[in-house]
């Protein structure tokens, strides 16, 4: 199969996109920490527990991922995990304080499949 250099410049930077997508999940969620804390009512020490679950559910699952990706597919997996990412932003943007730990556990594991696959 022939694949011209537009599509190549495409598919990079689609993979690209997600690997930035992913990466800025963290960081994003660092800046509204002190906003968060205010607006749910909890402590600083609780509301740190948003970008944990991220952070912890993308470090325990990336190799797992990775493997799976493998043994599935890739692409399918990749898109199965940007589907998942997306509705849990979704989901994060309209929860409660314990519904935005779980939306942002299942961000984690989206990202993961990002990282991972992209």
């Amino acid at each position: 199969m022939n694949i011209t250099h537009s599509s190549q410049r495409g598919a990079l930077a689609c993979l690209s996109l997600c690997v930035l997508l992913s990466s800025l999940g963290t960081s994003i969620a660092n800046v509204a920490l002190p906003e968060l804390a205010r607006a749910f009512g909890v402590s600083f020490q609780q509301v740190q527990w948003v970008v944990l679950a991220y952070l912890l559910t993308v470090t325990s699952l990336i190799v797992g991922v990775g493997r799976l990706g493998d043994l599935i597919g890739k692409r399918r997996l990749l898109l199965a995990g940007i589907l998942l990412f997306s509705l849990a932003s979704l989901a994060a943007g309209l929860a409660s304080f314990r519904g935005l730990l779980a939306a942002r556990a299942l961000q984690g594991l989206g990202a993961a499949a990002m990282l991972a696959l992209a």
